[in-house]
């Protein structure tokens, strides 16, 4: 099992964890209320009586049936003869004639009407529904949940901004440091050429030597440059496509064919030239590993009114769900050797330094893929 599939597995854990929280934290408050409810019934239902007594005449203490009555402060009750006219009501908050008629309907929709006999062959009812503590409580669970989860959203955001600063600022710190080092040697390489060619030594030799060492020259340009700021100088894309084509058909098998399409009238764009260079290498080698030295690549570029869009497609052998969602995380790869750093510097070059976007565009096992790069005009 890899850091990824683990990263997942307490992922699921703790969101599950959260949706066991708010299901237990709702059904608590939904058996509180079914007795608040039951309560409340109650109250009514001892109101009603007193009403009933108090018609019929058979309360000798008149003072505590009106006590009785008056103690209700929060359920709303709304008394109607036999015939549905409405007789009386208390704490209803709209006493207009249409604000009682709405909150009746609602009444006769929550619960059954408690009867009054007020004398024989006259009947009263009396409709209740739920108080305000009660609906509050109801409310409560929905309004607790919401502020925690937006809580937690917020703590992620944070903590996510904090650790993909770190990260860059690691990122950003590894490949200077890289370059620094590589200065050194390369600086004094460069006076070997020169001696080499003082004494005599083959010119093609020294030439094939002075190549590798602009091909290094080049990485240690290109880890000097991460983490750079801007969008660089308007350039040629065209230019560099083909550019980058032609290094990598020198490097590959015949059996790999290359399909480039760019319009005529390709405009220029902001760029900084050796790190973009880097990402469609970066693009077209996983390209030709996913096709495992055999099949076609097609890049084609399609300009539009605000941005470009740079396609690279392969024959391969495409990737799967699980594969596509964490193709761009540090250290994921696919390959038997490789540290899989590649995507995910790419993208954060498009991102950071050409404030583009880097994603995988269409992909499906045995029918290749598609990364589409999009670059701001």
């Amino acid at each position: 099992m890899d850091i990824y599939q683990i990263k997942n597995l307490w992922k699921g854990a703790l969101f599950l964890a959260a949706v066991g929280i708010g299901v237990l934290t709702w059904w608590y408050t939904e058996e509180l209320s079914a007795k608040l409810r039951d309560e409340e019934e109650r109250k009514v239902q001892l109101w009603a009586e007193a009403m009933e007594n108090i018609n019929q005449g058979k309360f000798t203490d008149l003072t505590m049936a009106l006590r009785i009555i008056e103690f209700n402060k929060t359920i709303p009750l709304i008394l109607t003869d036999d015939k549905g006219v409405i007789l009386g009501h208390r704490n209803v908050e709209d006493s207009t004639r249409a604000g009682l008629e709405a909150e009746l309907q609602e009444m006769i929709d929550y619960a059954d009407p408690i009867r009054i006999d007020v004398m024989p062959g006259m009947e009263q009812f009396v409709y209740r529904n739920e108080s305000t503590n009660l609906r509050h409580l109801r409310y409560y669970p929905r309004f607790l949940l919401a502020i925690i989860g937006a809580y937690i959203l917020l703590a992620y955001w944070g903590f996510s901004r904090a650790r993909k600063g770190e990260q860059d600022r690691v990122w950003t710190g590894m490949a200077r440091e890289t370059a620094h080092q590589l200065g050194t040697p390369l600086t004094a390489l460069y006076g070997w050429t020169t001696i080499l060619e003082e004494e005599g030594v083959a010119p093609g030799a020294v030439a094939e030597i002075k190549k590798d060492l602009l091909r290094l020259q080049t990485v240690a340009d290109r880890f000097s440059k991460i983490g750079s700021k801007g969008h660089g100088e308007k350039g040629d894309l065209g230019a560099l496509i083909h550019q980058t084509v032609d290094y990598l058909k020198r490097r590959s098998s015949d059996a790999v064919k290359f399909q480039v399409e760019i319009p005529a009238k390709l405009p220029p764009i902001p760029m900084q030239p050796i790190l973009l260079g880097w990402v469609m290498e970066n693009l077209m080698r996983n390209a030709m590993d996913a096709m495992e030295g055999s099949g076609t690549l097609s890049i084609t570029v399609q300009p539009l009114a605000d941005k470009v869009l740079v396609d690279f497609r392969d024959t391969g052998s495409g990737m799967s769900l699980r594969v596509k969602r964490s193709v761009f995380q540090p250290g994921f790869t696919t390959k038997t050797r490789g540290w899989g750093l590649g995507l995910s510097l790419s993208r954060r070059i498009i991102q950071s330094g050409h404030k583009g976007k880097l994603t995988v565009h269409q992909t499906s096992p045995g029918e290749g893929s598609t990364f589409r790069l999009e670059l701001p005009r």
